[in-house]
């Protein structure tokens, strides 16, 4: 018997050492609980040309404008757009604005199922036309966790009614057919919370035991001044087998700057759970994820900066994802797209102190003071010295951008198209490199490579190395269509967003 057993754990290994790829699924935004943006895929080949389809194994049609980031799991793709792909067109004909998540058959790209929701009666205000689904759900097991253009939290059969059954307690779904989604259950964050989203919600859910997190994304009113719903809740801890609400925190009351369009990441320090929620008033906090308790808060903008009405400040929100990485958060700062360039920070900050633990102390919009109990590991961000014949540019700029952490460096890029690498000890820059157009998505590491999208549709691969920008190749997708995603890895192959097309590349060569 142990001649048997010996033989057969010597052959498993056998095997998966000489598998070039181990299945992996990507079932979240950023893979994994702490939202690192690095897979572990490998080998990944970039012989690919999303052009001319070379190893592009299927394409979907998506939406008129796409925002969602693919996720892959239990042999299905999701993605968040809006309703211009006409799937349900018998009943939800593309002309007709929606919020939609799409569901496709992983193997070979057929549809499966569309989730769809119609547009808030209040309009651009709280649902902004055309921007349909732009949050990445959340999948373990049969189900997946899902914020709605409505402001809903939405959890959903990943089988749709392609299984034949109506799960969970919501048995009167509208839309009940073969292809369409199976709704478990429903949290409406406006009608049941009080929440108003400023422009849409957007948080991509996270989950940690029996509960899922997201930001509600509270905000400004259509003036950009008053905070309709100070007292409604901006942080929000859910039971995810039965939508009700565990904790929630309404930081930062009324001291929200726009909206609030990030997403929750999850550490564990010292065997505990932490939960980084990033504020719509340029602070990230760090709660216990069982009891919602504030462990700590951090300032991601120097005090004297200041906010002004369409990005004519200098204090900045945060629309990037905190990203948890060895006992500390990494996070960048940012505004939205329209209100144009202008100086960012990102900051690594040690996740085992707790209380304020800012670079400063003082009064918003005033010189701060050194605070003693800072829990700043690094700063990157602020002006550089000006030449004698050119003014000062910023060092690092507005971002909406998650950062990856791989081999001892973070990549990020910034709105404005510069993508940054630093090392992560010092936090002191390696290098930096002008893509020429805007970035939305994030840099995504995979196999010693960096892939980013930009808005002139090229998606960019660099060398994951700290010596210099690297370019490897730069890959167009169809009629330069503008990329605002992150490329995802899984299973040997790279799913990748842009405007109106899903691609699924073989990449496992």
């Amino acid at each position: 018997m142990r001649l048997i057993s010996f033989l057969c754990v010597s052959l498993i290994t056998f095997l998966l050492l000489a598998s070039p790829s181990i299945a992996l699924d990507w079932p979240m935004w950023g893979g994994t609980p702490d939202r690192n943006m690095v897979s572990d895929a490998k080998p990944v080949s970039i012989e690919f040309d999303l052009e001319k389809g070379t190893d592009v194994a299927w394409t979907a049609n998506l939406g008129s404008q796409t925002y969602g980031n693919p996720v892959v799991s239990g042999g299905r793709v999701f993605v968040g757009t809006n309703n211009g792909g006409g799937y349900r067109k018998e009943k939800h004909p593309a002309e007709e604005d929606r919020g939609v998540l799409l569901c496709f058959d992983e193997k070979n790209g057929d549809f499966l199922w569309q989730l769809t929701r119609e547009k808030l009666a209040s309009g651009r205000v709280n649902d902004w036309l055309l921007q349909g689904i732009c949050s990445a759900p959340c999948v373990e097991g049969d189900r997946m966790w899902v914020v709605s253009n409505r402001c809903e939290l939405m959890c959903l059969d990943t089988a749709g009614f392609h299984d034949g059954e109506n799960d969970g307690p919501v048995k009167d779904e509208v839309d009940a057919e073969k292809n369409d989604a199976d709704i478990v259950w429903n949290l409406d964050m406006i009608e049941e919370l009080g929440v108003f989203p400023h422009n849409l919600a957007t948080s991509s859910p996270v989950i940690h035991g029996d509960l899922v997190f997201l930001v509600t994304s509270n905000g400004v009113a259509e003036d950009h001044i008053e905070v309709p719903s100070p007292r409604a809740p901006c942080f929000l801890a859910v039971n995810k087998n039965t939508g009700e609400v565990a904790w929630e925190h309404n930081q930062p009351f009324d001291a929200i700057l726009h909206g609030q369009w990030g997403s929750p990441a999850i550490g564990m320090v010292n065997g505990k759970a932490q939960v980084y929620f990033p504020g719509g008033d340029g602070w990230i906090y760090a709660h216990d994820a069982e009891t919602g308790d504030e462990i700590w808060k951090f300032d991601c903008n120097p005090k004297e900066t200041k906010w002004e009405l369409q990005g004519a400040g200098t204090r900045n929100a945060i629309i990037s994802t905190p990203v948890f990485f060895e006992n500390s958060v990494i996070v960048s700062v940012g505004q939205d797209p329209e209100h144009g360039e202008a100086v960012g920070h990102m900051w690594r900050i040690d996740a085992t102190k707790t209380g304020d633990i800012s670079s400063e102390l003082g009064e918003i919009g005033k010189p701060g003071k050194p605070n003693p109990a800072s829990g700043v590991i690094w700063h990157y961000g602020g002006m550089q010295e000006a030449g004698e014949d050119e003014d000062a540019e910023p060092w690092f700029r507005r971002t909406m951008s998650t950062v990856a952490v791989a081999n001892g460096l973070v990549f990020n890029a910034d709105l404005s198209g510069f993508v940054h690498c630093v090392d992560l000890k010092t936090g002191k820059r390696k290098w930096e490199h002008d893509m020429l157009s805007g970035v939305w998505g994030s840099c995504l590491a995979v196999d010693g490579k960096v892939f980013l999208g930009n808005e002139d549709g090229v998606l960019t691969i660099f060398e994951a190395t700290g010596e210099k920008a690297n370019v490897l190749a730069e890959k167009n997708t169809v009629n330069y269509s503008s990329v605002y995603s992150t490329p995802t890895f899984a299973n040997g192959r790279m799913y990748l967003s842009d405007r109106t097309r899903l691609y699924a590349v073989d990449v496992n060569k």
